[in-house]
Formats: C-alpha cells, structure tokens, sequence
C-alpha cells in the first residue's frame, strides 16, 4: 500500500514563498515600514513636544505606547492583501498558492514587521520621555505579545476589507472591536510595569491565549474568506 505524502513540508514551502515574496516586494517598494516608522516617530514627537517635558503618569505611558502602535498597524498593515489586488497578483496566489500558506505567511510577515516596529517605538518612547524601566524581560513580554496579537487580528481583518470599498475606515472599524480585550490588557500590563510595580503573570497568559485563540479562528475562516 502506498502513502500519501504529507502536506505538512509542502505547506511550509508555499508558507516560505507567501513570506519571501512580501519580504522583497516591501524591500522594493518600502511602503509598509516607512509608513510604520514615520507614523509613529510622527505622533510620538507630537506628544512629546506637547507635554513640554511635563511627567506623565504609568497609565497614560502605556496608553500613548499602545495608541501608537495601534494607529502604526492600522497605517501599514491594513495592505496587506491590497497590494496584491493593486499589483494583479490576488487571482495567481488564489489559484497556485493553499489559503494557509496565504494565511501564515502574511501572518507571519506582518508579525515580524510589528515587532520589529515596536522594539523601535519602544527605543524612542524611553528617549523622548526619559522613562526609566526596572523590568526588560516583562516589558518586551507584553510589547511583543500584544503586538503579536494585534498583527493575527491585522491580517484576517485586512483580508476582509480588501475588496471593500473604504477599506482603510473598514479595515481599522473591523479590527479595533476585535482586538480591544487584548489591547486593555497589554495597556494594563505595560502600565504594571512602568510603575514598577508586581506582575501579574495571568496577564501574559490572556495575551498569548487571545493570540493563540485568534490565530486559529482565523485559519478556520480563512479557507471560506478567500475562496470568496
């Protein structure tokens, strides 16, 4: 009797292509990381000059931290399904590319985008407001974690809305509601941290189980989302 092969190792090829394909169209084109970058050192020279070297509490660092990031995903990521559709090459992917291969593979390029935006926002945050932090490992924690959250919940709504007309108001309407538990609790976490005080554990938990939970019921959605 003869095996199938598995569809496992083929599946990570075509994951490994979606990614490497985003990878050097962003490195042509540069449009996703400029806008992140110039968005958020935008809005956080703004507030800086704003408070005028004024302190700032814990909870409002983290909330301008998150609103910044969270503005930053919605000014990049929201593209990534309409570049294909602008370049012509959403029909190609849909015929020779598996939907998971699509799904990870653009989950997985916005992710590193994110995270690597963050670990620059994050530089930059500390700098224009002189923040001093006792606890790296927790802060990163719940930087990378929310931000990975944030990018699954990025790109399946950015799948939704790329055919729409208004996009970029649906794209950002559509993600907002579904990442806004995930987004109080990193606004909490980050703010636990910044006041040097204990960390609740649990906190981290939620984050990387609501990543986990959304990561699944999107590849579960997928399939009928892009056959549509």
């Amino acid at each position: 009797m003869q095996h199938k092969p598995s569809l496992f190792p083929d599946l990570i090829v075509s994951v490994g292509a979606v990614l490497r394909k985003d990878a050097l169209s962003e490195l042509r084109s540069k449009y996703a990381f400029s806008t992140l970058i110039v968005f958020a050192l935008t809005c956080l020279s703004a507030i800086s000059m704003s408070i005028a070297g004024g302190e700032l509490t814990p909870h409002v660092q983290s909330v301008f931290l998150w609103v910044v990031l969270f503005f930053s995903a919605m000014a990049g990521l929201g593209r990534a399904f309409v570049q294909e559709q602008d370049a012509g090459t959403l029909l190609t992917l849909k015929v020779y590319t598996p939907p998971q291969a699509v799904y990870f593979g653009k989950i997985i390029f916005n992710v590193l985008l994110l995270v690597s935006l963050s670990v620059l926002v994050l530089f930059l945050f500390i700098v224009f407001f002189d923040i001093s932090v006792s606890d790296w490992v927790a802060l990163i924690g719940a930087l990378w974690l929310g931000s990975i959250g944030l990018s699954i919940v990025a790109t399946m709504t950015a799948a939704m809305a790329a055919q729409a007309q208004g996009r970029s108001s649906l794209f950002t309407i559509l993600t907002f509601p579904i990442i806004l538990p995930e987004f109080l609790n990193a606004i909490e976490t980050t703010r636990t941290v910044l006041a040097g005080e204990a960390v609740d554990w649990t906190q981290f938990v939620f984050l990387g189980g609501y990543a986990l939970v959304a990561l699944i019921a999107g590849s579960v959605l997928f399939d009928y989302l892009w056959v549509e």
